[in-house]
């Protein structure tokens, strides 16, 4: 008996129940150009303020459980810093989705990586108010970008108010 036939009656269904996901998936928001650039700038002073917060709170001491991953954090929210006046800049220009996609996506690494990081990092008040409010801006980026967009929960370990 040969598997063969059973392979041609399954490959079509399979294309089949594939084509038709399609529908369940959500919609990208309508891009609104002012309305993403304000959105990019709101990131931008967002991030900067984050950077600048971070960088000011006390360094976990070398050879402390928390001192690699203080120091990868530190490098991680730079980069979100970088990339964050990057997508100002390129929707202040007037660039779309298309243009500059590859730039967000970079940011939702960038942020994952950060909220993994954060984990292990003991973080100020302060510093979680700020990495809330950049949470916030992209939960309202996240649309234009991503039809499946998961919005972003607080982070127990950095953003007051919440637990572990």
């Amino acid at each position: 008996m040969s598997t063969r036939p059973a392979v041609h009656l399954i490959l079509p269904l399979a294309m089949t129940l594939l084509l038709a996901a399609p529908g369940s998936r959500a919609e990208l928001a309508a891009w609104e150009q002012a309305k993403v650039s304000a959105l990019g700038r709101d990131l931008a002073t967002a991030t900067d303020a984050l950077y600048d917060t971070f960088i000011k709170q006390p360094t976990p001491g070398l050879g402390s459980m928390q001192s690699h991953a203080y120091y990868r954090l530190k490098q991680l929210v730079r980069l979100l810093r970088i990339e964050a006046r990057e997508l100002a800049k390129s929707v202040e220009k007037g660039e779309g989705r298309e243009q500059t996609l590859s730039i967000y996506e970079n940011l939702m690494q960038l942020t994952r990586s950060a909220r993994g990081e954060a984990s292990k990092v003991l973080v100020l008040q302060e510093t979680g108010e700020r990495a809330a409010a950049v949470r916030g801006v992209l939960n309202q980026l996240g649309p234009y970008y991503d039809p499946d967009f998961p919005t972003l929960a607080p982070h127990p370990n950095i953003e007051p108010g919440t637990t572990r």
